[in-house]
């Protein structure tokens, strides 16, 4: 009987594992063995079935080399080398590791390997596989994948602490990028090595191979390419902090669409970093109305966030587009409340121009301050709204707290307030939800009363 990778899988799940051995083993499929094999030494490693695991795994190298096809055999082992890795199995690791035709495959499994020996804070083994892994990928006969090899490396490095060797390694990277021949290729692997180097401290160096990147992205032919390769360069300047650069290099874009479309991420992005001036400048260079009040929107959240409540206002008052408006100026009337200023809060949502969201905003903004015990600001809030039933919600909430602070008379003339408002609903199914709701809160009320 065959059975499928995923049962056997599950019968080593259950403990079966001899069950599932045999029947992995019947797999004609070298490729197909190896991945259930592989499965099943995996599960007993995290059963604690250390020994058991060790022999599985001898298995799964048996299975591995009769896999034809050298590429996948290459994957294989890389995947052994990396299981034994994470298991601590290290010797046996490297050893598989330095077995791995391909040089792509045998670099990432070394860089792996390096990876695990730091985290089990084995440095001098760590650096070692740091220094073949390098080697492996050397070796690497194709530029973009020795490029992109080396900065997987150096970046590990850079997270071992290790800046000073890998920023060695990124120049490595960036001098294979630069024979790549292909105009997107070159431009990708030089925007990844400048956003690595930017990362490793190397800011000079960083700039000056982002512009090596922009260059690169302006020799694709296809237009569309050739815009979203310099969107991601200048979005990637962004996360660098090269704010003035980055609007430059949007600015080289030729669609006006997707020039737009970068802009408004890097104008979101510079509000984010807190750079809400040059946020401001580059939601002027946006050429569509839409791009330009999505990315205010986006800057008045966060210019909330930090707290800058008067410029997320006069963010949310630029905004173009009605609807992208009245979700910032909702937002942050709210936010206001949570902040605790809640004159300012009642101020924002009257400037709400649809009456039904600036009943909403009022409604939520009463709530708060009566939970928050500001009683008499939260009534203020409650005759503001408009709508009926967004008023009897609120002047319920109010009631509902003042019962909760021992003002229980206090409560029930509010109560009797929402009554009354809830009975000049329009809706008769809105107006009965409304009455009842109020009526259970009253009663629950007077019950804690007594």
């Amino acid at each position: 009987m065959r059975y499928e990778l995923i049962e056997i899988v599950a019968m080593a799940e259950m403990g079966q594992f001899d069950f599932a051995i045999q029947a992995a083993r019947k797999i004609e499929d070298a490729s197909d063995r190896f991945e259930a094999l592989k499965e099943i030494a995996e599960v007993m490693l995290k059963v604690g079935q250390k020994e058991r695991a060790n022999q599985a795994f001898q298995l799964v190298i048996q299975a591995a080399r009769k896999i034809e096809n050298e590429s996948d055999r290459s994957l294989a082992f890389r995947k052994i080398a990396e299981a034994m890795a994470k298991a601590g199995q290290f010797d046996s690791a490297f050893q598989i590791a330095q077995q791995i035709e391909d040089t792509s495959d045998r670099s990432w499994a070394l860089k792996e390997i390096a990876e695990a020996l730091v985290k089990a804070e084995q440095k001098e083994r760590a650096n070692l596989a740091f220094h073949l892994a390098i080697q492996a990928a050397q070796k690497i006969r194709n530029a973009w994948f020795r490029s992109s090899a080396l900065k997987e490396i150096a970046e590990a490095m850079v997270k071992a602490g290790q800046t000073e060797r890998a920023n060695l390694v990124l120049n490595l990277a960036f001098q294979a990028a630069q024979k790549i021949e292909d105009a997107w290729d070159r431009s990708e692997a030089l925007r990844e090595i400048a956003e690595a180097m930017a990362k490793a401290g190397q800011t000079e160096k960083a700039n000056q191979v982002f512009q090596l990147a922009l260059q690169a992205a302006q020799e694709i032919e296809d237009a569309l390419d050739c815009s979203w390769a310099l969107k991601e360069i200048a979005v990637a300047m962004v996360k660098a902090g090269q704010f003035e650069l980055a609007i430059q290099a949007a600015q080289k874009i030729k669609d006006a669409s997707d020039r737009s479309e970068a802009l408004k991420e890097i104008a979101v992005a510079m509000a984010k970093a807190g750079q809400f001036e040059l946020a401001f400048q580059a939601t002027q260079e946006i050429a569509y109305a839409w791009s330009r009040s999505s990315a205010l929107k986006e800057i008045a959240e966060a210019m909330v966030k930090a707290g800058q409540f008067d410029l997320a206002i006069q963010a949310a008052q630029k905004i173009e587009d009605a609807w992208d408006r009245l979700k910032a100026l909702k937002e942050i009337a709210v936010a206001l409340v949570e902040a605790g200023q809640f004159e300012l809060a009642i101020q924002t949502a009257q400037e709400i121009e649809d009456a039904l969201v600036r009943s909403w905003a009022l409604r939520e903004i009463a709530k708060a301050l009566a939970k928050a015990g500001q009683f008499n600001i939260a009534l203020q809030a409650a005759q503001e709204i408009e709508d009926a039933w967004d008023r009897s919600w609120a002047l319920k909430e109010i009631a509902v707290a003042l019962a909760e602070a021992g003002q229980f008379e206090r409560a029930l003339e509010i109560f009797e307030r929402a009554l009354k408002v809830a009975e000049t609903i329009d809706d008769l199914v809105a107006r009965l939800q409304a009455l009842e709701a109020i009526k259970a809160a009253e009663q629950k009320a007077r019950k804690g009363e007594a």
